[in-house]
């Protein structure tokens, strides 16, 4: 028996080695994961950009970026990998990847093309890894000189809400998964975008922060949320997920100041043209 026990302590101790190592290797994959956001605030000519991204634990399926394509264009991206952990974090890695190239071989023409051919790009690399993810997108294209939003989708949920003066409004358009089917064709959107506008997109990880007994109620409750907030901060107090971090705090630790997330969570705020109405 004595040899039983301590054999019993000797694979204890082997186990909690291997699980203290698994949890270094995800904490780092998890700062370099947040490294390859970008910078929060920023601005971009008239646009701002801010956002909160909270993973379940360390690494996240949850994934955003914006970029000037030139002081005339912004693009930016909202994606939430199906799933969330080590498999759904690799994917966010080759969605950076691609975006980045695919930005680099775009003209600066047809900008209503862009966000509907990257979609259907995405959707062939993805079934082409076999891997078995699919996402959920937002790809948009901001035309600084026209006011102007370019857009397509894959199954956003919930759908981007676009707020000014005039009140909420949920952007129109639906379109499919990412990467679940062959030869999918996404829709060209677009909108007008108002003086002082705000686009607030969030994942569905933001939807089991809210009460209600049914999707319409959380929803709506979102909806009304985002007509009460006029910052990322009041958002997120709103919610109970304690305040914002620093970068660098949120590097070490995403987890810090909140309690442990059902799912990933996120939330972008994309503001601009509120100094320049006559």
């Amino acid at each position: 028996r004595e040899e039983d026990r301590a054999r019993l302590e000797e694979l204890n101790e082997s186990l909690e080695t291997h699980l203290a190592m698994l949890r270094l290797d995800q904490q780092a994959g998890g700062q370099i994961q947040r490294r390859m956001l970008p910078p929060r605030p920023q601005q971009l000519g008239a646009i701002s950009c801010d956002y909160w991204l909270a993973p379940s634990l360390y690494l996240s399926g949850d994934f955003l970026d914006i970029q000037a394509y030139n002081e005339r264009y912004t693009l930016f991206y909202f994606a939430d990998v199906s799933g969330h952990g080590a498999s759904s974090a690799f994917v966010t890695v080759l969605l950076k990847y691609l975006f980045n190239r695919w930005q680099g071989e775009w003209d600066g023409e047809a900008p209503e093309a862009l966000p509907p051919r990257w979609l259907s790009q995405l959707n062939r690399e993805l079934l082409d890894t076999g891997i078995g993810k699919h996402a959920t997108l937002f790809v948009g294209v901001i035309d600084q000189q026209k006011r102007y939003l370019h857009y397509s989708l894959g199954a956003q949920l919930p759908m981007p809400l676009l707020k000014s003066d005039e009140g909420v409004t949920t952007l129109a358009g639906e379109g499919m998964p990412v990467g679940l089917f062959p030869e999918v064709s996404y829709p060209a959107l677009g909108c007008d975008l108002p003086d002082d506008f705000s686009l607030w997109l969030c994942s569905d990880g933001v939807l089991e922060c809210l009460p209600g007994d049914s999707l319409e109620a959380r929803l709506d409750d979102l909806r009304q949320r985002v007509e009460d907030s006029d910052s990322l901060d009041t958002m997120r107090r709103g919610l109970a997920l304690g305040t914002l971090s620093s970068d660098e705090e949120a590097l070490e630790d995403p987890t810090s100041g909140r309690e442990e997330l059902p799912d990933d969570l996120t939330i972008m705020l994309v503001s601009g043209f509120g100094d320049e109405s006559a």
